[in-house]
């Protein structure tokens, strides 16, 4: 199976929807400062959507349009030049070859946009570290944003996935971001794309310890694939974030096997007016569920970062060993109880 890498920069050229090259305004008039907020160029005032938004429904579109495109592209641009990540694209659906097959092989010259991509950290297929896998919203988001908007008028450090991609690389850990929005193949769904990342890439990875954040209808398609791929999930996924999540027990046909792993090994973060952290009970949840500290869907994953890394960091850590006490007519006796670390 070869795979593709793209060594060329995403500067001045990104994909549309349908997959097609598009290149943005040549003089865009606003940009990112080295904080990662978005300026007017020559003003130097923040960004605000009040004053972007004119009365031509047609213009704001392509205003809207343009602001995605430099948006997305100055996010990719950062994770190539900065956390030095690489875009790599799939071979088309029909492509992989048995199960049997598990050699990835890299060739340095254009990909196939239409057949979708992925960002990879360097070495993250061989690696036997931690894997971050993640899986955005559904809609115009593409790798590397959980919100284009939030990204827009907000900042980078809410709206883009780089502090998550940024904390697991400074942890030690490699990262895998999903692109199901950009799909590939003709009407190929979100659940399709994370079926195919999953099949070539995830389940062939060195790495037996991988973790998920999955945000709004990423959770839905994380929880198909746990569905489609019970055993292959549980023996390699440790822990699931789920932040705002759309998947639903009652509508996806987990066995029991999955039910049990989604209850130890997952915790779901809602939006909610409580405190962050704050168990919201719900016979619908099927996992832990917790206040997410806010109301709004896009800043989910930002305001419950800290939380998602430490739930990590607690399900991956082994257990000490517990010793305890049991007192018999007869005797005495101490033993040691030696509790599951991880999955089967």
């Amino acid at each position: 199976m070869e795979l593709m890498v793209d060594t060329a920069k995403t500067q001045g050229q990104t994909q549309s929807q349908r997959g097609q090259a598009v290149s943005p305004p040549s003089v865009f008039p606003y940009r990112f400062t080295s904080d990662g907020c978005l300026c007017h160029r020559v003003t130097q005032e923040p960004f605000s959507f009040q004053f972007h938004r004119g009365c031509d429904p047609d213009a704001t579109q392509r205003e809207d349009q343009a602001l995605c495109l430099h948006v997305t592209q100055h996010v990719h641009s950062l994770l190539e030049e900065q956390l030095h990540l690489t875009r790599l694209y799939l071979p088309p659906p029909a492509e992989p070859k048995g199960h049997g097959d598990h050699g990835v092989s890299f060739s340095p010259q254009r990909g196939a946009p239409s057949q979708g991509y992925v960002y990879l950290s360097p070495g993250a297929l061989e690696s036997p570290a931690t894997l971050l896998l993640v899986v955005q919203d559904r809609g115009t988001m593409r790798c590397g944003l959980w919100s284009w908007r939030a990204a827009a008028s907000e900042g980078l450090e809410r709206g883009s996935m780089m502090p998550y991609v940024r904390r697991a690389l400074e942890e030690g850990s490699s990262v895998l971001l999903m692109n199901p929005n950009q799909g590939g193949g003709v009407g190929e769904t979100p659940e399709e794309h994370v079926h195919r990342v999953w099949d070539l890439l995830v389940s062939r990875c060195v790495s037996r310890r991988v973790v998920v954040v999955a945000h709004g209808y990423g959770g839905l398609a994380f929880v198909d694939l746990l569905c489609r791929r019970p055993q292959q999930v549980v023996r390699q996924v440790w822990a699931a974030a789920f932040l705002d999540s759309s998947h639903s027990l009652w509508h996806q046909p987990l066995d029991a096997e999955g039910r049990e792993w989604l209850k130890t090994r997952s915790r779901r973060w809602v939006l909610s007016s409580k405190p962050l952290n704050q168990p919201v009970g719900s016979l619908k949840a099927g996992c832990p569920q917790m206040s997410a500290g806010t109301q709004s869907h896009e800043a989910a994953p930002a305001v419950c970062m800290e939380s998602v890394f430490r739930f990590f960091s607690k399900t991956l850590s082994p257990k000490a060993p517990t010793s305890f006490s049991m007192v018999t007519r007869s005797r005495s006796t101490v033993g040691q109880i030696r509790p599951h670390t991880g999955p089967p």
